[in-house]
């Protein structure tokens, strides 16, 4: 697990991002407090069949 500020997050959300795909799981910090949790699914849940649909086109 990592930590990053939101403003770490908005500048580096692409390595952010591809890190969550890789497994990490980073916690989101405004003002000193958390604010949220970015982290993959849970094993064995299904992406809504419209993400990959739009990621054709």
């Amino acid at each position: 697990m990592k930590t990053i500020t939101q403003r770490e997050l908005a500048a580096r959300s692409k390595a952010v991002l591809d890190d969550v795909e890789a497994g990490e799981t980073y916690h989101i910090t405004h003002n000193g407090n958390e604010i949220a949790e970015v982290r993959p699914p849970a094993a064995g849940r299904r992406r809504h069949p419209g993400v990959n649909a739009r990621r054709a086109r």
